[in-house]
This record gives C-alpha cells, structure tokens and sequence, in this order.
C-alpha cells in the first residue's frame, strides 16, 4: 500500500535530510495501515517554526474511514520533533485496530485459583490413618 501524504511548512523549508526523514517515517507507517483502502487513507505533515523561539512543531493528522487520529509534538529540531509525533500516531493507530478488532473482547474470564488437593502419598512402613 502507497499512503497519499501531503507536506505544510510554515516558517522553514524542507531540506534533503528532512525528506528523507520523512518518507522513512511514511514508509513505516504504511506498514502498520496496510489493511486500510489505500484510497480513503491520507496523512497531512505539518512543520512549523516558531517565529520569535527556536521550537518546532510536528503535526501529523491521518484521516482513516473510521476515524481521524492526530499527534502533535513540539523540540528544538524538526528531525526530533517529527519522530516524537510518528511515534504517538503510531500508539493511536496501535489502539485504533485494537478497538476495531475487539480484543478487549478476547480476554479469557479470570481463572480461579483452588487450594492444592492434599494428596495421601504412601510410605513403605506408615500405617494408612
């Protein structure tokens, strides 16, 4: 699956090592949406620069059929900011296919712990009581 993905700027322009930071994040998020129509999956990157501060900020927005998940994170880097923002969208998407395959429903019901059987274990010589 190829993930539509669209790049917003504000206050910074995008250099080589930053694209090819982000398409190896793209590419890792393709893998965990690979069930998804690819058609109806988009992912929006937006980078700013604070004007008067040296902070970044990483949004990332992934609009699904079911729902629309969005990570925002904020460093002194747009590299680090970035990865920090993949890895919260990943943790959504994680909890997303959790929710659609119903595994909350899986879980077995509590097994009960019973005290241990007392055994009468035979000894040579001991008389049964």
């Amino acid at each position: 699956m190829t993930l539509r993905w669209s790049l917003v700027t504000k206050g910074l322009r995008p250099h080589g090592q930053l694209k090819q930071k982000l398409q190896q994040k793209v590419r890792k998020l393709e893998k965990h949406l690979a069930h998804f129509p690819p058609d109806a999956v988009h992912l929006q990157v937006n980078l700013e620069k604070h004007p008067r501060k040296p902070v970044f900020e990483a949004g990332l927005t992934l609009r699904l059929p079911s729902n629309m998940l969005r990570a925002e994170k904020t460093g002194a880097d747009p590299i680090p900011a970035f990865d920090q923002a993949t890895k919260a969208l990943l943790r959504e998407i994680a909890v997303l296919k959790s929710a659609l395959r119903h595994e909350s429903d899986w879980k077995r019901p509590v097994r009960q712990d019973f005290p241990p059987a007392r055994l009468a274990v035979a000894t040579p010589g001991a008389e049964p009581a």
